[in-house]
């Protein structure tokens, strides 16, 4: 396979554009739209491929492109789901595919739309190649883009995984949650994503007497709540060091001077970890928190039925996430620790997931580390630990290894390509589909030769 061209990074817009212009918000999700379009494409090509319908609309498509099988395969995974959009906050239409000054307008432009267009074209030009026997693969190369990631992936992963596994017999795995840059210290760096956290839904319920508003007393429910909910958030819960962190640390302190070069490894020192944070820009601080401990984000309140009753219970629910190596039951004993109040039960509501890290020392990390080299080879790259969750949950218990790897350069004086996720006039540069076209396609080459 042969590195990217200027056409390919125009084919890989042409199809970013028709994807946006398909309406795939989750819920509902009707994925269905998107994944014809991609159907087309393989058609066109006559590339081997399965339609998975897991309910009405809730469509997801995998294809295979054979190799030598001298090696285990290679996926590329994507979703094509989409968040509800707020239309009276975009400047264009969201389900456009507009482009204005450089940019591409969409929801699921960085969302994950990019990375299912440039794995798409990826994919394709590996077909062709193939088929005018130009590359011989040692890997069979795997696509797929499923449904239903926004919502927990039900219709999605979660379906395949469990109804066709036969499908994600593979290596390795390329999916969304890392590959974009930061600016620290003059360097940039790419972060691979190599772990996730887990997750655990939090219900805080503090009981207390029921009286008349009236009267004041000490022991109001929802006074107990909100201090349960303060001592929740205002410090961090217990440090816990995984390799993944210790590993992004160590690439972070080699943009430092001395003494903050030395300094920094300290933050994983509990000892010492706030008041070295204290120093940081707030946003790499925030994010090195998130990694370092789990966390529990208060997101729903709920109390009272009168504003002149005081009530007998008040509840809370909190978006618990939990580092690699922790299980909610260690989770929910942080808590009860941290709250120390017998009148607020921590209990943990529906299902949990268990947070993953990936060994970082292997072929694809490598192959990650070449094709940075290659296209940006001033820069530095480290495995990062995702505070949050993609359908790579449903691959890392098959023992694959997966990481999040969508490469994006940063642009001075505009938002971050992973601040616009989720967000209002949602884009992603064309210069930017380009550059991570160019950078995907080296680590698919040299993976798969």
């Amino acid at each position: 396979m042969v590195d990217g061209t200027e056409e390919l990074a125009a084919e890989a817009v042409k199809h970013l554009q028709a994807l946006l212009r398909c309406e795939t918000v989750n819920p509902p999700g009707n994925e269905s739209t998107a994944i014809e379009y991609i159907r087309s494409q393989f058609e066109a090509e006559g590339i081997e491929y399965r339609v998975l319908e897991a309910a009405p609309g809730r469509v997801n498509i995998w294809a295979r492109i054979r190799g030598n099988g001298t090696k285990r395969p290679l996926l590329l995974l994507s979703h094509v789901d989409v968040v509800p959009v707020e239309r009276e906050h975009w400047s264009v239409d969201p389900f456009g595919g507009t482009i204005q000054n450089g940019y591409i307008y969409g929801r699921g432009a960085v969302d994950t739309k990019s990375l299912t267009a440039k794995e798409l074209a990826i994919f394709l030009h590996a077909a062709r190649q193939a088929k005018a026997d130009e590359m011989t693969l040692s890997r069979d190369l795997i696509f797929l883009a499923v449904a239903d990631e926004e919502q927990g992936g039900t219709y999605g992963m979660g379906w395949i995984a469990k109804n066709a596994p036969e499908l994600i017999d593979v290596e390795y795995a390329l999916n969304e949650g890392g590959g974009f840059a930061v600016e620290v210290g003059g360097k940039r760096i790419y972060v691979c994503s190599t772990a996730e956290k887990g997750s655990a839904l939090i219900r805080l319920r503090a009981t207390g007497d029921p009286g008349h508003g009236s009267v004041p007393h000490q022991r109001n429910a929802i006074s107990r709540l909100a201090n349960a909910v303060r001592r929740v958030s205002m410090t961090p819960l217990p440090l816990h060091v995984t390799a993944t962190a210790r590993a992004l640390i160590a690439t972070l302190a080699q943009t430092q001077k001395q003494p903050q070069q030395s300094l920094l490894p300290l933050v994983l020192n509990p000892l010492l970890s706030e008041s070295l944070l204290g120093t940081l820009d707030t946003y790499i601080a925030d994010a090195l928190r998130a990694m370092l401990h789990n966390t529990a984000s208060p997101t729903l309140l709920q109390a009272g039925y009168a504003s002149n009753v005081i009530p007998g219970e008040a509840t809370a629910t909190l978006d618990g996430r939990l580092l690699p190596g922790q299980t909610p039951e260690m989770f929910v004993a942080e808590l009860r620790r941290r709250i120390a109040d017998r009148n607020v039960a921590v209990e943990v509501e529906g299902a949990t997931f268990n947070g993953h890290e990936c060994e970082q020392d292997t072929e694809l990390f490598r192959a990650i580390r070449d094709a940075l080299a290659t296209h940006d080879p001033e820069a530095l790259v480290s495995p990062y630990l995702l505070p949050a969750m993609t359908d790579s949950r449903f691959l890392i218990p098959r023992g694959i290894i997966a990481y999040g790897f969508d490469p994006m350069m940063p642009k001075p004086g505009w938002p971050s390509p992973q601040q616009m996720a989720h967000g209002h006039d949602e884009r992603i540069s064309v210069a930017n589909v380009a550059f991570g076209l160019r950078v995907l396609q080296r680590v698919v080459t040299q993976i798969s030769a």
